[in-house]
């Protein structure tokens, strides 16, 4: 190992993630010192019988994660809602949208709600058409700020994030070390679980790296600024802006 990785901090990985993880996957390749500590959790919210009656009489349907095709198609069958337009935020998405066999009518070129508000304002529909967004309980309001005046909107929640009330001992350990630590962000919910558990282990060798705007939001109203943010709110990006900076920056 070369003394540049050697002098590298710890990468703390804050979201649910497996060995196929893009960010993990790439984090390690580069010789970096990765440790999970997942801070949140994710399970179905069951839509009601007034809810599924809204699912069945909209127009178009608005997905923004794997997550929410996910637990869509845990509650309903796609032969129930092939009639409607799907319209999905970025290509995973819509990918795991076409798993289902459905083809989306419209999928953003931007990775998050704003940049899909932004195209959207440009498209031409009927303004009374009906539309509702399948969300996490935790979503912002921007779709919603939007697109109300666009069109029909209403927003159902489909999945709850919880955050994990429980500290890793691996984490404590490095933070009592005061090792060089990077915390990486995918969502202002696994930042809020790592303030959470970890606030009283905080000091000056830890830095925080953020997905993009939303998350990085999140840690200017703690007082922290990211060390790194993602110019693109993917995974992907966010591995890039971590590859890019990291050998400079602690050399």
């Amino acid at each position: 190992m070369s003394n540049t990785i050697q002098h590298q901090p710890v990468i703390i990985l804050t979201h649910p993630h497996n060995d196929k993880d893009v960010l993990k996957k790439g984090l390690v390749k580069s010789g970096l010192e990765v440790i999970t500590d997942v801070m949140i959790e994710t399970d179905a919210i069951a839509l009601s019988e007034a809810e599924k009656k809204v699912i069945f009489s909209c127009r178009r349907i608005i997905l923004t994660s794997k997550r929410g095709v996910e637990y869509l198609f845990t509650q309903l069958r796609p032969a129930e809602i092939l009639d409607k337009s799907f319209i999905c935020i970025g290509k995973k998405t819509a990918m795991a949208l076409e798993r289902k066999g459905i083809k989306p009518w419209w999928v953003s070129h931007g990775k998050t709600a704003s940049d899909l508000v932004n195209e959207l304002r440009h498209a031409r529909f009927q303004k009374n058409e009906k539309w509702i967004a399948l969300l996490g309980d935790l979503a912002e309001d921007t779709l919603e700020e939007g697109l109300s005046r666009l069109c029909d909107f209403q927003r159902i929640n489909i999945y709850r994030t919880t955050l994990v009330k429980q500290s890793s001992d691996e984490t404590v350990r490095r933070l009592q070390k005061r090792d060089k630590v990077l915390v990486v962000c995918t969502s202002p919910s696994c930042f809020h679980g790592y303030i959470n558990n970890y606030s009283n282990h905080i000091h000056p060798g830890i830095q925080f790296a953020s997905i993009g705007p939303v998350t990085t939001k999140a840690m200017f109203a703690k007082g922290i600024e990211p060390m790194i943010e993602a110019n693109r709110s993917t995974y992907e990006g966010l591995l890039l802006a971590l590859k890019s900076k990291l050998t400079p920056i602690y050399r």
